[in-house]
């Protein structure tokens, strides 16, 4: 039945029963039947009739509008978000508390701040949550049950299982990285290409591997921890304890802090692009070193993994225009990578990739 769901939903209008078994090579009484099951759970709904001259007119179908609700909570150092979205990637409400959440009550805050979210949302819409989605700055080790935010930070991951008594709801939780590559699939640049690589620039660098493994929806993604990739042996020291990581240098907390040093006016990556901070020569030349470094690391994925996409995401690819011809110039200079380029996209999710990978985390867990 989720095979079936996937074509529905990629395409979402103009659906006929015709068209839907030949995509599925699926015969047309069986899909007929998935078609009334659909439309008595208000799934989808019938469009009017296509067809011209007297005879039999096709019916065709539409995939509802606000069918299913969710809910989508990111974690970052300094803040949390928390949205109401539906099955469309449509947010409805949304509300940012800025705070450090970084610690070991990290999910009796979550529930607190969820237990005041979900009373302000009407008893229709409730009725309509399919779950909540819950992204972190670290790894879901399922196999030794912890929520690893950091090496000194472990939080068990049965609290969440505890949670998800407490509201009768499933609570599903991932990295950040992979719930970016998730909302670009399904919402985002993603739906054009079947393999790609999200590649986050938030407080920390994330990166995730999105591969589709067949036409029916079936996909696997990973996260890895390209934050800790090494560019300089001896460079600035980590946290992790070594030297030279990536995110020392190219994560948007290493941007702001080299911005900040010069003026301490600037604590957002907006505050950069504004006020013409980038024609005086200290500011320009602080980006330029900014803009090597991320072409470093970017340049080790691309011999790393040769990817067919990868789709920058985060709160920087909203400026795109102001640095990505440098950036690609950069890390495409004496091109010995096997494609071009047009390898590299910058997301239009930009920010709200992760809050909307979160919310969409439990509606592809129950549809797909």
């Amino acid at each position: 039945m989720k095979k079936k769901f996937f074509i529905i939903y990629i395409k979402r209008e103009n659906l006929s029963i015709a068209d839907i078994s030949n995509d599925l090579n699926i015969s047309f009484p069986t899909i007929k039947t998935i078609i009334n099951k659909f439309l008595k759970d208000n799934i989808i709904k019938e469009d009017l009739k296509v067809g011209t001259g007297a005879g039999r007119k096709a019916q065709n179908y539409s995939l509802e509008n606000n069918f299913v609700y969710s809910i989508g909570i990111s974690v970052h150092l300094k803040e949390l978000k928390i949205v109401l979205g539906n099955e469309r990637g449509d947010i409805i409400k949304e509300t940012i508390i800025k705070e450090n959440f970084l610690k070991n009550n990290l999910i009796e805050k979550i529930d607190e701040i969820l237990e005041e979210f979900l009373l302000e949302i009407n008893e229709q819409v409730e009725k309509k949550l399919i779950g909540i989605g819950i992204s972190v700055p670290g790894i879901v080790d399922k196999e030794n049950n912890i929520i690893e935010i950091t090496s000194s930070l472990r939080i068990p991951l049965n609290k969440i299982q505890n949670l998800s008594q407490k509201y009768n709801k499933k609570i599903l939780i991932d990295n950040e990285a992979n719930l970016c590559a998730i909302s670009e699939k399904f919402l985002g640049l993603g739906k054009e290409f079947p393999n790609f690589i999200v590649l986050n620039i938030g407080d920390i660098l994330n990166m995730s591997t999105f591969t589709e493994e067949d036409d029916y929806g079936n996909f696997s993604f990973k996260a890895s921890r390209i934050n800790h990739m090494n560019i300089n042996f001896q460079g600035i020291l980590c946290e992790c304890g070594n030297r030279g990581c990536w995110g020392k240098y190219a994560s948007e907390i290493a941007l702001l802090e080299k911005f900040n040093n010069l003026d301490n006016n600037i604590t957002k990556i907006k505050d950069i692009f504004k006020n013409d901070y980038l024609i005086n020569e200290n500011y320009s030349n602080l980006f330029n070193e900014y803009i090597e470094y991320l072409a470093i690391g970017i340049k080790n994925i691309i011999f790393l993994y040769n990817p067919e996409k990868i789709i920058i995401s985060g709160k920087l690819s909203k400026y795109k225009e102001n640095f990505k011809s440098e950036l690609l110039e950069k890390i495409y200079s004496n091109n010995i990578f096997f494609r071009g380029k047009n390898t590299i996209e910058f997301s239009n999710l930009q920010e709200k990739g992760i809050c909307l990978g979160a919310a969409m985390l439990p509606i592809i867990d129950e549809l797909f």
